[in-house]
């Protein structure tokens, strides 16, 4: 970049075009996530151009009306494409859950976009997303392409196996009509000579009757022994597609369902409980002095001691409670059918079940206290205000001295 000289001699860097500080304007409103608006474009091309946070430009310095009008239709023209092509997206997800009505992978991909477009779209996101539907759908494709080959094979096996069954049933109809000719025969009989000859061919007419039977039988029983291998490896096969699935809302930890699996139970929980009349109760429980954990035995005892909470609450919990990893140290529990008494109850008891399943690392003992906060869920309610509110109980819980229960 060339500078400039003053009267003094020194070197001054000559103003940014008008056109470079529109960009780093605009890039600055994106950053902070700020509307376009006159008052913002303001602030930011000041700040674009080096002067204090909140001081207005100088008039030699003002934005081009232009810039600010140019610059702002570009980002609005953006953020309308970007509504456009989520709603595109979502049009095309209900399409493809309309097609694929008994695929459950499918459903679960579909589920996972939806859950994705709910929410703020940055390019970490979209990434994460990106990575996870590719690595998902390779691994759904080969099997499914193994799926395919055993379908086949098996569509094959029992066509063969009705041809069998059909060559039987013509042999045993032409047997049919040679065991009638040899009756006739031998009622027609006038030497033994002719009856013997009857007879022989009678014999022959059997053994020829029975080897077909026995080679059908046993080209039946293979085929019957194949079919049914097939079919196994076809359940196999449909299962691991169904786990395939149900990795994308697993933490991997854990093995708790992640946040896509908690948004998923949430919906779930809160239409089926509430509608019933029962109320239903969200529980955010975190590790206390987690960090200090971490530090003075390392982040592979962190990680068994987060291993060691989880499943001591899916032992203790009941098989229609659902557990999720919110996100580092932190848990969130739905207890459908309670009340904020008895999710009070079932969450102290928790903490006195941790104090007696101690964490063992390396044979020593370590004791793990969470704090929890607890708020009943509304009709009303998404699964991010329940937290909210979950959450500053809990925030209370720690600063009256940790290893408590709050209620929101």
């Amino acid at each position: 970049m060339s500078t400039e000289t003053t009267g003094h001699g020194a070197r001054v860097a000559p103003e940014r075009s008008a056109a470079a500080t529109a960009r780093a304007a605009m890039l600055i409103l994106a950053q902070r996530k700020l509307a376009p608006t006159p008052e913002n474009y303001a602030l930011a091309w000041a700040k674009a151009q080096g002067l204090a946070g909140t001081a207005q430009p100088d008039a030699r310095r003002e934005p081009p009306a232009r810039e600010v009008t140019r610059e702002g239709r570009r980002l609005r023209h953006v953020e309308r494409m970007v509504a456009e092509l989520k709603e595109m997206v979502r049009a095309l997800c209900e399409m493809m859950g309309n097609l694929a009505d008994d695929e459950s992978w499918v459903s679960g991909q579909i589920a996972t976009v939806r859950r994705a477009l709910e929410g703020e779209l940055d390019r970490s996101a979209i990434a994460e997303l990106r990575a996870l539907l590719l690595d998902t759908g390779s691994h759904q494709k080969r099997i499914q392409e193994q799926r395919r080959r055993t379908l086949d094979h098996l569509k094959r096996t029992l066509s063969e196996m009705a041809g069998v069954i059909a060559s039987l049933m013509a042999s045993t109809d032409t047997f049919a009509d040679q065991m009638n000719e040899h009756a006739v025969s031998i009622e027609g009989a006038t030497s033994l000579d002719a009856l013997s000859e009857t007879v022989r061919g009678l014999l022959e007419d059997t053994r020829t009757m029975r080897t077909a039977v026995d080679l059908s039988r046993d080209g039946l029983s293979r085929s019957q022994g194949v079919a049914a291998s097939l079919e196994r490896e076809v359940s196999r096969l449909e299962e691991e597609l169904a786990a395939a699935s149900a990795e994308m809302v697993t933490d991997h930890l854990t093995r708790t369902m992640n946040r896509r699996g908690l948004e998923e139970a949430f919906v779930g929980a809160q239409e089926r409980t509430l509608a019933s009349g029962k109320p239903l109760t969200l529980a955010m429980i975190d590790v206390d002095d987690f960090k200090r954990l971490n530090d003075a035995l390392g982040h592979k005892a962190g990680d068994e001691a987060l291993r060691h909470l989880a499943d001591l609450l899916r032992l203790k919990l009941r098989p229609t409670d659902a557990v999720a990893r919110y996100g580092g140290e932190e848990f969130v529990i739905l207890l459908p059918g309670a009340g904020t008494e008895d999710a009070l109850s079932t969450v102290s008891r928790l903490q006195r079940e941790l104090t007696t399943h101690v964490f063992l690392h390396e044979a020593s003992r370590t004791f793990i206290t969470f704090s929890a906060g607890i708020t009943e869920v509304t009709a009303d309610d998404s699964l991010a205000t329940a937290i909210n509110r979950a959450d500053e109980a809990m925030y209370r819980a720690k600063h009256e001295g940790k290893n408590c229960v709050r209620t929101a």
